[in-house]
């Protein structure tokens, strides 16, 4: 390859990985704390708080910024780690069904509608580079970098979504309600059938805040509506300023709506969530055109997450937490103030000894090591990649396969000196000798990497990526930039004498 054809590969390289790279650099360099802070609203949050569209616009910008950076994960940056597991044994008695006659196949289409709602409900946080992905045949492992409230997470993930309309049976609640005996009885029992009716609780806030059981409330078993029909649901106001969702329904919800209320006026109608009583509002007249409210004390917090429960509807699974992590941002800080004075240490300590023993050789070997950091780092920006403490290993490890190559170059060039008094010669002849090497060597290394990424998950697969990518630009550096800057520096006569090169 000639000279000049391999400066426009590494014109053309760089010019792209610099390209790669400007979203990472802008989000990490030059976005104030704050404005970072204001990329983890949600649509829904930026309305509520009255933010003018203009304002709405430039943060959906740093979102789509940061979507496009390198993130830092669970580790670097603290966050939340659940491990949920799926109930097939209710997933089959919805069906009339054993879970032992559930196919593979059914089974993994439950559990992929299941990541498909959690991902919707959870996408609205805000939260940077959400990980959601499928461990086992019942599990699902929910990862969620730099989020603060494992409460509320935990109350939005689990809620089954699971929304009815039900007639209530207001002659029955009162007596239920004014008798203590009865009252007793019912408090330990979700539901109690009887004939048509069954016993549901409200949903009421203690002198805390908290959601608690309520007082019961007799409703119709059937449900009146159900959440299949509705198809959007925001955040609203009622008019003495309290917080309300406002729920939308489609034409064939609308006609069931009104026909409901057209024949129940004066009676009550409960609106019911994953078996709680949320409201039961008075139906005063019919209503019509699909659109009605849902009031219960809510703060804005929890109408902002029943607003994306009810949009996303029913999760297919009723899910349970198994295991809970959560990493603090204090936690996060010290992990990446370890692992980049770990990368430093290593930079610096590689680059000694290389300069030590090549002399101008050690330079060429250090500026190559820099740039392959940086490079890797480029590349795996547009990758969307998160990066963890496994990550940082595999750019230590690639650090030292990088100066391994130079090594081996060098070598190879000390040999053909003893042979040959051109300089430029002896560089060429050991480049071409020291080429098969590096490659048979690293092929095996970017194979191993590989299956790593494809049949790893996790760290292994963070630490694997790196490590991939790594080898690759590794290679480029070797065999175009090195290469390039030796034969400019012979070309050009900066150095004349093969000892400035090597001891």
């Amino acid at each position: 390859m000639s000279h000049n054809l391999r400066l426009a590969f590494i014109i053309i390289g760089l010019a792209i990985m610099g390209w790669f790279i400007t979203p990472t650099v802008r989000w990490y360099f030059f976005t104030p704390e704050d404005k970072k802070e204001e990329s983890n609203m949600s649509l829904d949050e930026m309305i509520s708080n009255g933010y003018t569209k203009e304002q709405i616009d430039e943060i959906q910008s740093l979102k789509r910024l940061r979507s496009e950076s390198v993130n830092l994960g669970l580790d670097l940056q603290g966050g939340i780690r659940i491990v949920l597991q799926a109930d097939f044994e209710d997933y089959a008695n919805k069906l009339d069904r054993t879970a032992l006659s559930l196919t593979a196949e059914e089974k993994n289409d439950a559990m992929e509608r299941l990541i498909s709602r959690l991902r919707g409900r959870i996408d609205q946080f805000g939260v940077s580079e959400v990980g959601i992905r499928k461990q086992g045949d019942d599990r699902v492992v929910v990862e969620l970098p730099g989020a603060r409230d494992p409460d509320r997470i935990k109350s939005v993930v689990l809620s089954q979504g699971a929304l009815t309309f039900n007639l209530v049976d207001q002659e029955a609640s009162a007596t239920i309600t004014s008798n203590d005996l009865l009252l007793g009885v019912f408090t330990n029992t979700a539901k109690v059938p009887e004939n048509d009716k069954q016993v549901y609780f409200y949903s009421e806030k203690d002198d805390f805040g908290r959601r608690v059981r309520g007082a019961p409330v007799f409703i119709e078993k059937e449900a009146s509506l159900d959440g299949s029909a509705l198809i959007n649901a925001n955040v609203g106001g009622g008019q003495f300023g309290e917080v309300t969702v406002e729920f939308e329904l489609n034409n064939e919800g609308a006609e069931q709506f009104a026909l409901v209320t057209a024949a129940n006026v004066n009676r009550m109608l409960a609106i019911v969530l994953d078996d709680k009583v949320i409201s039961a509002p008075n139906i005063n007249q019919e209503i019509r055109g699909g659109r009605g409210v849902i009031s219960g004390s809510f703060t804005l917090e929890e109408a902002q997450d029943l607003a994306r429960i009810l949009k996303e509807g029913a999760l297919p699974l009723k899910v349970s937490v198994v295991e809970e992590e959560v990493v603090g941002q204090s936690i996060g800080a010290d992990s990446v103030k370890a692992g980049t004075t770990a990368l430093f240490m290593a930079a610096i300590l590689v680059a000694v000894f290389m300069i030590a023993l090549y002399r101008v050789s050690g330079v060429l070997s250090t500026i190559a090591m820099l740039i392959n950091v940086i490079l890797i780092i480029a590349i795996l920006s547009p990758l969307r990649f998160t990066l963890t403490l496994p990550g940082i290993a595999g750019l230590i490890l690639t650090i030292g396969m990088a100066v391994d190559a130079n090594v081996i170059i060098f070598e190879r060039i000390k040999d053909e000196l003893k042979i040959k008094s051109n300089i430029s010669d002896a560089i060429i002849s050991g480049y071409d000798r020291a080429f098969a090497t590096i490659f048979d060597s690293n092929i095996t290394t970017i194979i191993v990497a590989l299956i790593l990424w494809i049949f790893g998950s996790g760290p292994v697969q963070g630490f694997a990526v790196t490590l991939f990518f790594g080898i690759l630009i590794n290679l480029f550096t070797a065999v175009f930039i090195t290469r390039y800057i030796y034969e400019e520096i012979i070309r050009t006569k900066l150095v004349k004498k093969a000892g400035f090169f090597f001891i």
